[in-house]
């Protein structure tokens, strides 16, 4: 049996991973396959050493999630790291910041990875200057931009790593498999399927939690803006600008609301509500109410700066 599982970004939903997991013989997760993630898989380094050997945008989720992993080895069960596209991308960075990428001859698939993660930097860069501004407009055009280079990220991403997936598994026959992807990656399915001539089954955890938790837990505007994109679903302008700031108004208040939230352990549940809670939401919002609620949220607190000084 093959299975693909959609992992949401967040520590609160890393808890749940590992007890779906633990029913598979063999964990395949998208991380790229160096050194120093075997080592830390068989317990050779810590979590502080792994950190100079793969990338990360949150430490907190990075040391939840690798450690999941190292469980999952450690009780028997074989955790293959396979990430095709993020193996190019690090090794590309890194000739990058040592200045010798020029002396490097690079493959079509390299220049391609090279040229997108340049645009998607330059929309990630484009995005926060457009916050630092506090240019509702900027910042959802940035939005846009951002999500269209994604969808075609994942695409060529999923063509790789659908090419290896599939190599591979042709020695782990007669074992049950779980496919590890980001919740935008879907398509990966589609990928595979097309090269193994059948289907594999298609788990999202957020639909697992829904069911344990009683409730319905709704797709995001980024990642339904990313969807159409990804699947070729038309938008007229007013839709698309109307998820695109949806998105915005998301991305703000989630990082306002749940840096304060504990969102590991038996808390978890709550930062899944509290997440669902402001996706529905924002999906109620119109864009003149959007547009107010980015102006407020922007808005800073005349004192935040002010420097109290104490007498000796």
């Amino acid at each position: 049996m093959i299975s693909i599982i959609l992992l949401p970004p967040g520590i609160e939903y890393v808890r749940y991973l590992r007890e779906f997991a633990r029913y598979y013989d063999v964990f395949i997760v998208e991380v790229p396959d160096v050194e120093g993630v075997r080592r830390y898989l068989n317990g050779e380094i810590d979590f502080d050493q792994l950190l100079y050997e793969i990338e990360y945008f949150d430490v907190n989720y990075a040391r939840e999630f690798y450690g999941v992993l190292r469980e999952l080895n450690k009780d028997g069960i074989d955790v293959l790291p396979i990430d095709p596209y993020g193996l190019i991308s690090m090794k590309i960075r890194i000739k990058a910041i040592t200045g010798g990428l020029s002396s490097v001859i690079m493959s079509n698939e390299e220049r391609y990875i090279a040229y997108m993660e340049t645009k998607i930097a330059e929309a990630y860069k484009g995005y926060n200057s457009a916050l630092f501004r506090r240019s509702f407009d900027d910042s959802v055009r940035w939005i846009i931009r951002y999500a269209r280079l994604d969808a075609e990220r994942i695409k060529f991403r999923s063509e790789l790593r659908a090419r290896e997936l599939t190599r591979v598994l042709g020695a782990l026959r007669g074992r049950d498999v779980l496919i590890h992807t980001d919740h935008y990656n879907e398509i990966l399915a589609e990928y595979l399927g097309s090269k193994l001539m059948c289907m594999p089954s298609v788990v999202r955890l957020s639909d697992v939690i829904s069911r344990k938790l009683g409730v319905k837990v709704f797709r995001h505007p980024g990642l339904a803006l990313t969807h159409n994109y990804l699947y070729g679903i038309t938008m007229d302008e007013n839709r698309e600008y109307l998820l695109g700031a949806q998105a915005l108004i998301y991305t703000i208040l989630r990082m306002k609301v749940l840096s304060d939230v504990d969102r590991g352990g038996s808390l978890g549940n709550r930062a899944v509500l509290i997440d669902n809670s402001l996706i529905r939401f924002t999906y109620n919002l119109g864009l003149s109410e959007a547009r107010r609620l980015f102006h407020r949220l922007m808005e800073v607190p005349k004192d935040a700066f002010r420097v109290r000084l104490r007498r000796a």
